[in-house]
């Protein structure tokens, strides 16, 4: 009856901490994400602040990982 009851415990303190690890891991992935939104915004402005830049300049740029 013991051993039921330790294989029980250990069982419910395994779902616990891969749970636990779960929602650590959720929590990292939107923080990253939050990051990249913001790193795009900053990029998107500065694109929009160069005066009329063309297509073609735009690609370019892009090319050349300015962008």
């Amino acid at each position: 009856m013991m051993m039921y009851f330790r294989i029980i415990i250990l069982a419910v303190l395994l779902l616990f901490s891969y749970f636990l690890g779960q929602s650590h891991c959720q929590n990292k992935i939107v923080t990253e994400q939050v990051k990249v939104v913001k790193y795009v915004k900053a990029q998107e402005n500065k694109i929009m602040a160069r005066a009329h830049a063309s297509k073609p300049e735009l690609l370019e740029l892009m090319r050349r990982q300015q962008l």
